[in-house]
C-alpha cells in the first residue's frame, strides 16, 4: 500500500489479519499522524510490516513490483455500500498488474468481478482479509491471471483516454 496511512484504509485490520500468516510482509509506504502510526506499531502483527514511510512516486512502482497483491480496504461513511470511483487506489493496483483485495463496494465489486482481477471482501472483517490473502498466496497462477486481467482492463477501459472519448461523445450528443 502506498498513500495516506489513516483509519479509512483499515491498516490495523490488515495487520491483525497478517498475525498468523507466515512468509508475508505488508509493505506500507506513506505518511500518517504520529498517533495512528504509533497505534499500528503497537499491534502484535507489526513485525509483518515493512514500513518505508514517504517515498518518491517513482519508488511506488518498485514497491508494487515486489508485491503479490494490492490491498485497498477502504471504508467511508461517504461511500456507504456504493463506493466511489473518485479514489484511484484500485486502478493503481490494477495498472501495476496486481490482483486486488478490495472493499466490496458495489462499484468496485462490479469492476473486479467483470474483469476477474481480484477479491472483494467486507473491509472490516479480519477473517475475510486473512482468507483473501491466503487465497492469493496459495493460488499464485490464478493471482497472476487476475493481475494480468486488471492491467488489461486499465489499458483498454479504465484510463483517462477512454474516459475522454466517452465525455466527448456525450458533449457531441448534447
Amino acid at each position: 500500500f502506498a498513500g495516506g496511512i489513516n483509519e479509512e484504509w483499515n491498516h490495523d485490520k490488515i495487520i491483525k489479519a497478517l498475525e498468523n500468516i507466515d512468509g508475508v510482509k505488508y509493505i506500507l509506504a506513506g505518511t500518517g499522524t504520529k498517533q495512528y502510526i504509533d497505534f499500528l506499531r503497537s499491534l502484535p502483527g507489526w513485525n509483518k510490516v515493512n514500513y518505508v514511510g514517504k517515498v518518491p512516486h517513482e519508488e511506488v512502482k518498485n514497491i508494487y513490483a515486489q508485491s503479490i497483491a494490492g490491498i485497498a480496504l477502504n471504508y467511508s461513511n461517504q461511500a456507504k455500500n456504493e463506493g466511489t470511483l473518485g479514489n484511484t487506489k484500485l486502478f493503481e493496483f490494477m495498472e501495476a498488474g496486481l490482483p486486488v483485495i478490495c472493499s466490496n463496494y458495489r462499484l468496485w465489486k462490479e469492476i473486479v468481478e467483470e474483469n476477474n482481477c481480484g477479491i472483494c471482501i467486507e473491509p472490516n472483517n479480519i477473517e475475510e482479509i486473512k482468507n483473501a490473502i491466503n487465497y492469493i498466496i496459495n493460488n499464485p497462477e490464478e493471482a497472476r491471471i487476475m493481475g494480468e486481467n486488471g492491467r488489461k482492463a486499465v489499458i483498454e477501459k479504465y484510463n483517462w483516454k477512454t474516459q475522454e472519448e466517452i465525455l466527448l461523445k456525450l458533449y457531441a450528443k448534447l
